[in-house]
């Protein structure tokens, strides 16, 4: 069917290249979208945020790390029925283990830097849209203070460099860090991207991805 201005549009994608299978998923809206519509969204943007942002010990299993990213809609009673992240394999399934972050993960394989997962949470609301926010991320050591019985501490790098659309985005619902951490991965996307654009010719789109990674405030 086609699609209006008056609903959101998720667009999952993905493709297999020699180097790497990718995994992306936005959601916008090309009208104006409601109140609770940017309620949802923002919230699940935060999801995405405080799960990009945690700091963990090596063996963590992604079942422990679920939660993250369900906190902020849980804090208004919703909520979302799939895991919040997967493996991904290459030239295999797109969806592959052993590692997972979800409830049902108890068996999964510890989180091991070098290891590449989704970080995906979202939001469904029956009959009316769907929200998901999907970037691939690396397993990285973590700088930390201390470095308790020397376990050693993980965290994730974004590898997917594709903005959020801002006119979905409530910023009073964002706190100063994670505001901080869509501004710095706006800017990675304008720079990186940006360049390939530039090489490239496409000066429409350069304009559209400088328009979408502005950085944003609080009013």
């Amino acid at each position: 069917r086609k699609v209006t201005t008056e609903e959101m549009y998720l667009v999952d994608s993905g493709a297999q290249f020699k180097d790497g299978t990718t995994d992306v998923t936005r959601t916008v809206h090309l009208g104006t979208p409601s109140q609770f519509q940017r309620e949802c969204y923002t919230r699940v943007l935060k999801g995405h945020i405080a799960l990009a942002l945690t700091i963990f010990p090596n063996q963590t299993k992604g079942h422990q790390l679920d939660a993250i990213a369900r906190q902020s809609l849980w804090n208004v009673g919703l909520d979302y029925l799939h895991g919040t992240g997967h493996g991904v394999g290459s030239y295999l399934n797109v969806h592959e283990g052993p590692q997972s972050i979800s409830p049902k993960a108890v068996e999964a394989a510890a989180i091991e830097a070098g290891m590449i997962l989704s970080d995906e949470p979202g939001y469904y609301e029956d009959g009316e849209f769907g929200i998901r926010i999907e970037n691939l991320v690396l397993v990285v050591p973590a700088s930390t203070k201390h470095n308790f019985k020397d376990k050693g501490f993980l965290t994730f790098e974004a590898l997917t460099l594709v903005p959020m659309q801002q006119k979905l985005i409530d910023v009073s619902l964002l706190t100063a860090t994670e505001l901080e951490w869509l501004n710095h991965y706006h800017a990675m996307c304008r720079d990186k991207v940006g360049q390939e654009l530039e090489k490239q010719g496409k000066q429409g789109v350069l304009e559209w991805l400088k328009r979408e990674t502005s950085v944003m405030t609080k009013a």
